[in-house]
């Protein structure tokens, strides 16, 4: 309890520099930022850790041990992604995401919950939800860049530079990472739902079913199929092509958030 609760008060603190910086632009701050944020997901990792051996399997069997998990990976991928790039702006929405959902996470997690006696007789099935938090990840990659695109491709086009112009990258480069983090998680996305039919036999007898969450996985991988055709076949770079990411990502929180916790029946493993 102690760990969990100081893991998302480092999410806090490290937020609050993040955002501290992108308002001052204070460059003093901005050395503490890759810091604070390896310091925070080291002592993630270790929570992850701890809570692997209280429940004796990896926190990836329920919604909420899976918010922890994603969380982690949200915050790892970040991390690499500001080390490799060297720019700090998307940090303020990544780490933002990060503390709501671990919040929630801390709040609603059981670990005295065991294990769906069904879990027990499926193969890859921890494999299966890591591919799919990885798709994830690379999807809210995605929207923020495409996100912090538009606000910015907004401020160039009313003649306005100023707040987003002095803090973003380039257009170009939020373009590239948006397609890049698409292509990402579209690859793992594939080979989740592929695991995904390969278990849907061993427990169900066959390969697809009409449970909501199925549907609404693969409505998903419709949607970034479509925006990877568009983009990269149709020539919709630009603020198109990020309109429909940001379409894509809220579908993706419609499914996370109201399929998978209230809709999915098959999918819940009850």
């Amino acid at each position: 309890t102690f760990l969990k609760w100081t893991v998302a008060f480092a999410y806090l603190v490290t937020l609050a520099i993040n955002w501290r910086f992108f308002i001052t632009q204070n460059t003093e701050l901005k050395r503490w930022i890759p810091v604070s944020l390896a310091a925070t997901v080291f002592l993630h990792l270790a929570y992850l850790v701890v809570l692997t051996h209280t429940l004796k399997h990896l926190p990836l069997s329920n919604v909420f041990e899976v918010m922890t998990s994603i969380v982690f990976l949200y915050s790892l991928t970040y991390l690499v992604l500001e080390l490799v790039i060297r720019d700090y702006s998307m940090g303020i929405i990544i780490l933002s995401l990060s503390l709501i959902f671990q919040f929630v996470s801390n709040l609603f997690i059981n670990v005295t919950k065991g294990l769906a006696p069904v879990l027990s007789r499926v193969t890859f099935f921890q494999v299966h939800v890591s591919f799919m938090i990885l798709a994830y990840s690379g999807f809210t990659i995605s929207f923020i860049a495409s996100l912090l695109y538009i606000l910015l491709s907004r401020e160039i086009q009313d003649k306005k530079l100023g707040f987003f112009f002095s803090r973003l990258p380039s257009l170009e480069l939020l373009d590239r990472m948006s397609n890049s983090a698409v292509v990402f998680g579209m690859a793992f996305l594939t080979l989740g739902m592929v695991l995904g039919v390969y278990m849907a036999n061993q427990v169900w007898g066959t390969g697809w079913t009409t449970d909501p969450k199925l549907i609404s996985v693969f409505i998903t991988w419709l949607i970034y199929l479509s925006f990877l055709y568009l983009r990269n076949r149709q020539g919709w770079q630009g603020r198109r092509a990020s309109y429909v990411s940001l379409i894509g990502f809220v579908w993706v929180l419609v499914s996370f958030g109201i399929f998978t916790t209230l809709l999915a029946k098959f999918h819940s493993f009850t």
